[in-house]
């Protein structure tokens, strides 16, 4: 007779800074560039136009920087006009190489960039419809030289397995930061407006429990 043992791991996630805003202040976040920032109706508003194409917003449980290199963070996000909106981790000022999740309205999907001030590369794409003016949850974890995201909607439970991940070795300890990127009008000027909301950091899942990513299970023609 065949018998199979189950084992349930009861995961206990340790919280190291959340932010829902409803203080209407902003005031252990730091800004950067010219863009504007608010707390508009408990939720955190980036604006901007003209030359500024993009706004960021970064913070750790201490200042500036988080304590440790390996986090979670899950934050909701609504574009009311831009291309993208979401985060990014190991965040730096002066860093060589940030590592972003975005929604992305123009590709209809999110994606994970590896960012330098001077160029953007993408590292992997998982397709999801956007929307402005719909608000979504998403997730990014980073922990060793693994990272990975996911997104849905906040009246759906959350995705079992993470939609997009990658292994990388070019980024140093950081931040947790929100971004968001305007979009041209008139092939000239900029304009953007994205709104945050109910921002969690906390110690990440362990990687053994979301082994492949549904890309990557998409390649392997496993459904």
């Amino acid at each position: 007779m065949f018998t199979m043992t189950i084992q349930i791991l009861v995961l206990l996630s340790s919280i190291l800074f959340q932010d829902d805003f409803n203080d209407g202040l902003a005031e252990d976040w730091f800004t950067v560039g010219p863009s504007e920032y608010s707390v508009q109706n408990q939720r955190y508003h980036f604006s901007g136009g003209g030359a500024v194409n993009d706004a960021t917003s970064y913070r750790g449980e201490a200042g500036e920087e988080m304590s440790t290199a390996n986090y979670s963070m899950q934050t909701d996000v609504e574009i009311d006009v831009g291309i993208f909106g979401g985060m990014m981790v190991r965040y730096s000022e002066d860093g060589l190489y940030n590592i972003m999740l975005v929604l992305s309205i123009p590709h209809q999907a999110l994606n994970l960039y590896r960012w330098h001030w001077s160029s953007i590369e993408l590292l992997e794409s998982y397709s999801f419809p956007v929307q402005t003016g719909t608000t979504y949850t998403i997730k990014m974890q980073c922990s060793g030289n693994t990272f990975a995201g996911k997104a849905w909607l906040p009246s759906e439970s959350e995705p079992e397995f993470w939609f997009v991940s990658t292994t990388d070795t070019l980024s140093r300890p950081g931040a947790a930061a929100l971004f968001t990127a305007g979009t041209s009008k008139e092939g000239i000027d900029v304009y953007l407006s994205c709104f945050f909301d109910n921002v969690v950091v906390e110690t990440p899942e362990p990687w053994a429990l979301n082994s492949y990513t549904w890309a990557a299970i998409k390649k392997m023609n496993s459904f």
